[in-house]
């Protein structure tokens, strides 16, 4: 990981696994995502780029799907900031291939995010 002094940061693109594709997205495109998109992020203080899939929560917000369910745009003296420094749309190949072979969520990360998408609790 590449260290920036002067921001007190990572270097934005040092410490992920994926790539970016196209141009960043508008906060207004980031709120018209659909529930499973497939966007690669670099958070602010430079943490990524990472691929992740979008999870529409049931009130509309949009999330990342990994354990905590982060929100990507949060809101800050109501208005709606972000939290990263650059959101694309889609994987390459090679990003999907290190995705695809990360193990599997567990159970229970999997029911929370079902419940945040207002969907009934997954049957035995």
């Amino acid at each position: 990981m590449h260290w920036d002094r002067e921001h007190g940061c990572a270097t934005p693109g040092s410490n992920g696994r994926a790539n970016h594709l196209g141009d960043p997205l508008t906060v207004q495109q980031i709120r018209e995502l659909p529930d499973g998109a497939e966007v690669v992020i670099t958070w602010d203080g430079g943490n990524g780029p990472h691929p992740y899939r979008i999870l529409v929560d049931k009130h509309g917000e949009r999330r990342v799907e990994t354990c905590y369910a982060d929100e990507i745009l949060k809101p800050y003296l109501g208005e709606q900031t972000m939290a990263f420094h650059r959101v694309t749309l889609g994987w390459d190949d090679a990003t999907r291939a290190w995705h695809d072979r990360g193990a599997p969520q567990p159970e229970h990360i999997q029911e929370k995010w079902r419940r945040l998408r207002g969907q009934r609790e997954a049957q035995p």
